[in-house]
């Protein structure tokens, strides 16, 4: 694997993954929005080539792209995958179209392998909304978006003749991380002196910090099995209270935690779901930062980001 593509390339996994493949010598032709895109987290990369492309327009991309010795076409670009924006039909519908238009691309660049992201928000999908009287919430759209991506895009590989992988992204965290996913939430939450107010905790979770991620996909480019999916992850799912006292523990081991005050209204999952073995047996995938060290170096990010405000 000499050469890849990887869309939405400035995004918080986007630009970790950059970073994995040029420490193997990946040569990377980095696709992103448009000029206006921020491209601080990779601008002084090297090793790469800036690619501007709308997702509109990533079809016609090999009109931009002389290349025919791409490897591995990575997708990653995604609008609306995370707050409200999640229950937007037409922009998920949108994003599974531009899934669509991706492979397509890809096979006219001549790529052998095209690799998508996945989501957990798609077991989310699959384990309630099919349950009779279920009351789907709107933000589902966005796993049910996923889900007709996964299947849509591995349909159309086959029939172009490309290989297919699908990686589910845990969920990831580090520095970077602009979104308000649980991990930044509960730390600006603590951070800010709120009360740490949340659900029992009692379900299973699992947290796999962003350089652990990105190799994982590094892996899946080079060792994945043709028309497999993987899912991404620590390999050691716990409770997230247990997830919660350490990230107190790394602001300040003195905050009161109120587990219990918050009603939880989501999907339990059993640890099944979170099982890494399949991506351990065919890559060797093996995670090296644990979440007690990846958590220290995501606060001091988080406070160095809030004193900068």
């Amino acid at each position: 694997m000499k050469k890849v593509l990887v869309t939405g390339a400035n995004g918080f996994i986007g630009s970790w993954l950059l970073r994995e493949l040029i420490k193997y010598g990946v040569y990377v032709l980095a696709v992103v929005k448009n000029e206006k895109s921020n491209l601080a987290s990779i601008a002084n990369l090297p090793n790469i080539r800036i690619i501007y492309a709308d997702m509109s327009e990533i079809k016609k991309i090999a009109q931009k792209i002389m290349d025919r010795d791409i490897a591995v076409f990575y997708h990653l670009a995604w609008e609306g995958s995370t707050g409200q924006q999640r229950a937007d039909y037409n922009l998920q519908l949108l994003n599974t179209r531009y899934t669509l238009d991706a492979v397509n691309a890809a096979a006219s660049l001549g790529c052998k392998r095209f690799v998508g992201a996945g989501t957990l928000a798609e077991f989310d999908c699959n384990a309630y909304i099919m349950k009779d009287n279920s009351r789907p919430l709107p933000v589902s759209c966005y796993g049910s978006a996923k889900i007709a991506s996964h299947f849509m895009s591995k349909a159309e590989c086959n029939r172009l003749g490309m290989e297919h992988i699908w990686a589910y992204f845990s969920n990831t965290y580090g520095e970077g991380n602009q979104t308000q996913n649980f991990v930044n939430l509960a730390s600006n939450i603590m951070l800010s002196g709120k009360r740490a107010a949340f659900t029992t905790g009692e379900q299973l979770y699992d947290f796999v910090y962003a350089a652990d991620n990105a190799h994982a996909l590094y892996l899946l480019g080079e060792k994945g099995k043709a028309f497999c999916a993987y899912y991404i992850g620590s390999t050691k799912p716990e409770p997230l209270k247990n997830f919660i006292c350490k990230i107190r523990d790394a602001i300040d081991p003195a905050i009161p935690l109120y587990l219990g005050e918050v009603n939880f209204s989501g999907v339990m999952h059993s640890a099944s779901v979170f099982d890494c073995s399949q991506l351990v047996k065919d890559t060797g995938y093996q995670p090296k930062v644990s979440f007690e060290d990846g958590i220290k170096r995501t606060v001091a990010w988080l406070r160095e980001e809030r004193s900068n405000k």
